[in-house]
């Protein structure tokens, strides 16, 4: 099964090829790195980024994997811009 953070760049990169839209694709690719933290990511302790998922329930079903697989202790999952995506985070 393809993850969407995969398949989204691909059909964006598609698109562009096919349609010729040329601002798509910027609009769709996700970041690699986090430039800054949010004040409300650092007054939860939830500041290192690790993700972006399709919807609220992916990103708490790998949140709540990480954490049984003992990566972190917590989670939260924070919607973007649009409420498109669901931006994973951490504590550690």
């Amino acid at each position: 099964m393809t993850r969407p953070h995969t398949f989204l760049p691909a059909l964006a990169v598609t698109a562009v090829t096919v349609f010729g839209v040329g601002v798509a694709a910027p609009a769709v690719a996700a970041p690699t790195t986090v430039q800054s933290v949010s004040p409300a990511r650092q007054a939860t302790g939830h500041d290192v980024y690790r993700d972006w998922y399709a919807s609220e329930t992916n990103c708490k079903q790998a949140g709540i994997a990480g954490i049984e697989r003992g990566h972190w202790d917590s989670y939260s999952c924070a919607p973007g811009r649009g409420g498109l995506l669901w931006h994973l985070w951490s504590n550690r």
